[in-house]
Parts: structure tokens; C-alpha cells; sequence
């Protein structure tokens, strides 16, 4: 029995192997020629061209090795029906569902690996990558941001900025909207322009509007500065973060999150479907496999050609899903952790029911 657990193993671990390296070399290839013409114009050394090879292979492991399960466990059953295989292990006593145990606890292994590789190799090489990318073509990292309308977390006001910059830590067009203790509008501050002094924000050119019960104003005063200890947002959560959420440390990540969850809704919402996508991403693997596990074609001849389209229909129905229901999540219309959900949701209700198709 151990020997036939190796066997399946075995065989597909072999083939994955070389499916990855085929993608790999493919992904790495687009990349390159992708982006010839900017190293040209910007007479970028081969050695840094190589360098950035390099630092994208990690990230070309974790987008290829789902599709390579995928086929290598497709193409194995597949193979196993054609070559008669199949009749001979039902005659030894062995079950369907025992032959496809070993394939789920490999994708099970797997999923563990894909998200240790890319949390401990993958994230940190697309961070190098993203370094030399910035540095060849002179790019300056910018976290300036527009139209950031953030809530303090005790939900006493509302502050719109329609500028951010990081460098002087300086908002421009503000708005505040002041509330009392039970939501009602008690003043409005319009300002030119804010500075963070280190503990809060200071309002430059202010006009403070005093607002009644019914939002009509009582009194209306300018001041040419505006403190108030309670504008105490981080200058960090004004941050253009959209591409660091996908790598920075996963507990910073997780803090930045639980914060912005409390003061930013549609923020939290982008940034959460990409933190999800990177968390549960790790589990496609998994889901791959169990997809092919159920779906196992009868085929006798052209096992390859039929195992390559076979399995480039289940992957581009998952991913064309996840494409869908990531947008659809970035736009709060559905939870971010559905975001990335729902596509193995779908692929494991078709895999249940044919299951069930199959028993008949």
C-alpha cells in the first residue's frame, strides 16, 4: 500500500516539476521581453537584467505551481485510465477514493509550502526586485496620495484631504466634519492646507462653521491656524499603500488592516480583497487538485493533448472567477475574504456534484 502511495506521489511530483520549470522559464521569459525596450532606452546592464530575472523567479514559482497540479494530477489519472491501470488497482482492493487520498494530502503539503515560500522567499525577492526596478529606471518611490477621506476611530469626525504628501507630511483642500456624542453634525473646518506637528494636525487658513441640530450654521470664524488634539489620524494612513499591502510583513499588514478597517471603509475594502487574495491564495493548490481528483476524463488516446486543454479550461474558469470576484469585493459589493473564496467555493460544489454524478 505504501508503495502505491509512492507511486502517486511520485508521479506527480515528477511531472509537476517539470511544469514548473516550464512556466517558470515561459513567465520569465515574458517578463524579460516585456520590459526590452525600457532596458534599452535606459542602457540597463545585463547583470541587472539577470537580477531581475532572478528576483521574479520566486514570484513565477507561486503563480505556476496551482496550473502544474492541476495538470500533473489530471494528466496521471487520465493515464492511469488509459493505460488499463485503474482495473488493475480496483481488482487489488483499492478504491477510488484511496487512490485520490494521496493526491489530496500532496496538495494539502503543497498549499502548506506555497505559503511559506511566498511569504519567506517569494515577498521578500519581489521587494528587491521592486528596489532594482526603481533604481535602473531612476523612479522615485512615491506615497503621495488623492481624495483620502478617513474616519477617527472613535468616530467623533470625518477628514477629507484632497492631496497627500509624504514628504512634508502635508494635506492640502481639507475638509473636517465634526460630531457630537450621538452622530449628529456639530461644525465643519474647510482649510487650505494641514501639517502634522507629531501628535496632530495643524490647519492652515481655516473657516469653522458651528452647525445646529439641523446642519444650519450658528457662527462662522477664520483662523489662520486651527489646533485641535483630536485630528491625531497617522499621517501613515494617508499612505498610498495599494502595492505594499501585497508586501509588506504579514503582522504589519494585518495592524494596518485592523486600523484602517475602523477609520476608512473603501480603502479597507482594496486593501483587504489584495491581503486575503495573498493569504488564501496559498490554497489553490488544494483546490486544483481536488477538482481534477473529481473530474477524471475517460480518455484512451491523446492523453496529454486532452490532459493540457483539460486542464487549461478548470484553469481559466478559476481564474477568470477570482479575477471577478476580487473586483467585485474591492468594490465592497461582497466581503473581501469572498473575494478570493468564491472561486474555490464554485470549483468545489462542481467538484461535490460530480461526485455525486459519478455514484449514479
Amino acid at each position: 500500500m505504501m508503495k502505491i502511495d509512492r507511486y502517486i506521489i511520485s508521479s506527480i511530483v515528477k511531472t509537476t516539476v517539470v511544469t514548473v520549470l516550464l512556466i517558470l522559464f515561459v513567465l520569465i521569459l515574458f517578463d524579460v521581453f516585456s520590459n526590452v525596450e525600457r532596458y534599452m532606452s535606459s542602457d540597463v546592464s545585463y547583470l541587472n537584467i539577470a537580477l531581475l530575472a532572478l528576483y521574479f523567479a520566486p514570484q513565477a514559482v507561486v503563480l505556476g505551481l496551482g496550473p502544474s497540479l492541476l495538470f500533473s494530477t489530471t494528466y496521471f489519472l487520465s493515464s492511469l485510465h488509459a493505460n488499463n491501470e485503474l482495473i488493475v488497482l480496483f481488482n487489488a482492493g483499492f478504491s477510488f477514493k484511496r487512490i485520490v487520498i494521496p493526491c489530496i494530502f500532496l496538495g494539502i503539503l503543497l498549499s502548506g509550502f506555497l505559503f511559506i515560500f511566498n511569504e519567506q522567499i517569494a515577498i521578500p525577492y519581489a521587494r528587491e526586485k521592486m528596489l532594482l526596478t526603481n533604481e535602473v529606471f531612476n523612479i522615485r518611490t512615491s506615497y503621495d496620495n488623492r481624495n483620502i477621506t478617513l474616519r477617527s476611530a472613535d468616530g467623533g469626525y470625518v477628514l477629507h484631504a484632497g492631496r497627500y504628501y509624504e514628504k512634508d507630511d502635508r494635506i492640502t483642500s481639507v475638509v473636517v466634519v465634526m460630531m457630537d456624542s450621538k452622530g449628529r453634525l456639530s461644525a465643519r473646518i474647510d482649510a487650505t492646507s494641514g501639517t502634522y506637528n507629531g501628535s496632530y494636525w495643524v490647519l492652515q487658513n481655516a473657516t469653522r462653521y458651528l452647525l445646529d441640530i439641523d446642519g444650519n450654521v450658528m457662527d462662522a470664524s477664520k483662523e489662520k491656524e486651527y489646533h485641535n488634539e483630536r485630528l491625531s489620524l497617522e499621517p501613515g494612513l494617508f499612505r498610498n499603500l495599494s502595492a505594499d499591502i501585497k508586501t509588506m510583513e504579514l503582522n504589519s499588514a494585518f495592524q494596518y488592516l485592523s486600523r484602517l478597517k475602523a477609520i476608512d471603509s473603501n480603502q479597507y475594502a482594496v486593501f483587504a480583497s489584495d491581503f486575503y487574495n495573498r493569504l488564501l491564495g496559498s490554497l489553490t493548490p488544494l483546490i486544483l487538485i481536488v477538482i481534477s481528483c473529481s473530474t477524471i476524463f475517460n480518455w484512451k488516446k491523446n492523453v496529454l493533448i486532452f490532459s493540457i486543454i483539460a486542464s487549461l479550461c478548470i484553469a481559466i474558469i478559476f481564474y477568470v472567477l477570482q479575477m471577478l470576484s476580487l473586483i467585485l469585493a474591492k468594490q465592497s459589493v461582497i466581503p473581501p475574504a469572498m473575494g478570493t473564496a468564491i472561486p474555490m467555493l464554485v470549483l468545489l460544489s462542481f467538484s461535490f456534484v460530480a461526485i455525486l454524478y459519478k455514484r449514479k
